[in-house]
């Protein structure tokens, strides 16, 4: 289809299915953390979601690796603890998707939020600087959700950029983004016949699995292949890059999805001939959804930078520390590296409450790897042990300024805090 080409929707009236204090789109791990922490302050809160199961990259994505949580307390803390006491903790920092599921799921319900699957945002009405509605589909047709605060968490920034929010997206110097991957669940052979394959200490697993790949003939578009083991018989497989993938092109993203189911089963059926050890391995399901390391960063009242990452720059609204380090994966194909630092050496450093602020909005505030940031400050804040925390700072920030009858652009740090949002206390 050319550009210029459109049809015309006559307008209507829309069905109001739901109104509530904060609405949060996205039931992510950022967006289910949002939620609990709005609702935490006694407010009523909808979680809108487009898939079937909250979770995001951790359940539907098939990618639960939890990376950077040490030094993090609150929702995060008590999942991970949840987690290792059900023995659902794999090796690595990697947790059973569905023990996951089964944990949102509960905390949300328990903390009285209305939850809303299959409801995808693809409108949003505007009053001057605030938003009033958001307009979704679902099963039940076209609709419109009201809300006093709305928190973007869909990952890619997609509800503030219909706002009409600015943003960004991409390498500066390239205009592209970090490759995205798709995960798989993998199972039937034993982790101790096969502990050379599986992620351990080190890269020595990534290496030998990369080895036997090539051996096979199936050289894996990820340079640094990865099978996280959940159980003594089941695995998570990160093994594929796919690049060029922006958050809105639908096209790219479905023959992304096409190549890389196709180069998972062919990778398995590669290791199934060559390594008697590991015949037995069975792929079980690719994941429902594409992982994209990269969408929209919004901009914010203040955007992390460069600078932030190589101050190591503490912040008087500090909302969590961030301490991994760079983390690229190139944005073009045969790279000979899986993934770098870009030459940004990060030392730890805060996210402030300002930057999950939309600049453009007045009742918009961004929770996840959406939030404002430079390419190389996103490239830190993106892995889930701080894209969590931020979620749930963004719910914690909705509900202090509808406890306390403020935009959430004057709520005092000492309010923050006292809702629930102090970071410097590890808390569980």
């Amino acid at each position: 289809m050319q550009q210029d080409e459109a049809v015309y929707e006559p307008g209507r009236k829309l069905p109001l299915s739901g109104r509530a204090d904060v609405i949060v789109c996205g039931a992510g791990p950022a967006g289910v953390a949002a939620a609990l922490g709005a609702a935490g302050c006694g407010v009523s809160v909808i979680l809108l979601e487009s898939t079937a199961m909250p979770g995001g990259i951790m359940t539907s994505g098939m990618m639960p690796n939890v990376i950077d949580a040490d030094n993090k307390g609150g929702f995060l803390q008590k999942m991970l603890r949840f987690l290792h006491e059900s023995g659902a903790a794999g090796n690595y920092n990697s947790y059973v998707p569905e023990a996951v599921k089964h944990f949102m799921e509960d905390c949300l319900v328990k903390a009285g939020v209305r939850i809303r699957y299959n409801t995808l945002v693809c409108a949003v009405l505007k009053r001057g600087r605030e938003v009033t509605a958001v307009i979704a589909e679902s099963p039940a047709g076209r609709e419109a959700f009201e809300g006093r605060i709305f928190i973007d968490c869909t990952g890619n920034g997609t509800v503030a950029a219909l706002a009409g929010c600015r943003f960004e997206c991409g390498d500066p110097q390239t205009g592209q983004p970090q490759a995205a991957s798709l995960c798989a669940l993998c199972g039937g052979v034993n982790a101790e016949d096969i502990a050379d394959y599986w992620q351990q200490k080190g890269d020595k697993g990534k290496l030998h699995l990369l080895a036997q790949l090539e051996k096979a003939g199936c050289s894996p578009s990820y340079q640094m292949p990865t099978l996280f083991r959940l159980t003594n018989y089941e695995y998570l497989l990160m093994s594929n890059h796919e690049h060029g993938i922006f958050p809105d092109d639908a096209d790219g993203i479905s023959a992304a999805l096409i190549q890389a189911r196709r180069e998972i089963f062919s990778q398995i059926a590669g290791l199934k001939k060559i390594a008697p050890e590991i015949a037995n391995l069975c792929l079980l399901t690719t994941a429902a959804a594409l992982g994209l390391r990269e969408g929209r960063r919004i901009r914010a009242v203040y955007n992390l930078t460069t600078a932030d990452l190589l101050a190591g720059r503490t912040q008087p609204d500090a909302v969590c520390r961030v301490t991994v380090a760079v983390d690229i994966h190139p944005s073009v194909a045969n790279a000979k590296s899986g993934y770098g630092d870009g030459g940004v050496k990060a030392r730890p450093y805060d996210v402030p409450l300002r930057s999950l602020i939309a600049a453009d909005l007045d009742n918009m505030l961004l929770g996840g790897r959406c939030i404002g940031g430079d390419f190389y400050a996103h490239a830190t804040y993106r892995v889930l042990g701080n894209a969590i925390p931020i979620g749930e700072g963004a719910g914690i920030m909705a509900g202090a300024a509808l406890r306390k009858n403020v935009l959430p652009s004057v709520v005092k740090v000492e309010d923050f805090w006292a809702f629930g949002g102090n970071p410097h206390q590890k808390r569980g």
